[in-house]
């Protein structure tokens, strides 16, 4: 009696109509998909590049579908070789890496031939996408702005941070030093604050920069950095 020798498959042709229907419609989709990304970005880490990278992706996740759907040895070798590839380039904004997933679900379902599904997809995520966008969808009236103070010492080079705090407990709904460098006769101090309601950052900005030994004062508004 024989061993049974499963089938795991050969490699066959792919059918050019149907590569150029996933093909043609990854792309299509895939644009779709970058230009609801361009138009409901925040904050300043936009890149073209990224952009660029979205439509080329959901692409390449079509093509690799029909190459792994032909055969399991196929897909195990695809495995491998993905395994060799590293990306160097930080995503630093997780919804940048939610867009990434997308455009790789959409290109893996035209490439498995499931077009209605990736269709759908597209439209009612994009929609789900432009509707949260719309809501402001996570944000909260109270986000942290940070402040850098450049403060000069009195006679003995000491800087009096206690001051400055001071007016920050006023002025300030919380406030928390996020980092200290000392020089010779002068300390940078950096605060992560949050004004009192009816205020502002601004004001507060204002208000530290005609206390006693601040030399200069800047400000950044975080409500839309990914981080610090």
């Amino acid at each position: 009696m024989q061993p049974v020798i499963p089938d795991i498959g050969l490699p066959g042709s792919v059918d050019p109509i149907s590569a150029l229907i996933a093909l043609g419609g990854s792309l299509v989709l895939c644009i779709i998909i970058a230009f609801v990304y361009k138009g409901t970005h925040r904050g300043l880490s936009y890149s073209q590049s990224f952009q660029f990278s979205l439509v080329l992706l959901g692409m390449l996740g079509s093509v690799i579908m029909m190459i792994a759907s032909g055969s399991l040895i196929t897909a195990v070798g695809l495995l491998g070789a993905f395994s060799l590839i590293r990306f160097r380039t930080a995503v630093k904004d997780p919804k940048d890496m939610a867009y990434i997933l997308f455009v790789l679900t959409v290109g893996l379902a035209m490439g498995a031939h499931q077009y209605v599904l990736a269709v759908l997809a597209t439209i009612i995520v994009n929609i789900v996408i432009l509707v949260l966008t719309w809501m402001n969808f996570g944000m909260t009236n109270k986000h942290e702005a940070v402040m850098r103070l450049m403060c000069k010492g009195n006679g003995d080079n000491a800087v009096n941070t206690a001051n400055y705090e001071n007016a920050l407990g006023k002025l300030a709904e919380s406030y928390r030093l996020l980092s200290a460098h000392a020089h010779a006769d002068r300390m940078e101090l950096t605060y992560g604050i949050r004004p009192r309601k009816g205020s502002t950052s601004v004001a507060i900005l204002e208000a530290l920069r005609k206390e006693k030994g601040v030399e200069d004062a800047e400000l950044f508004d975080a409500k839309h950095q990914v981080e610090f």
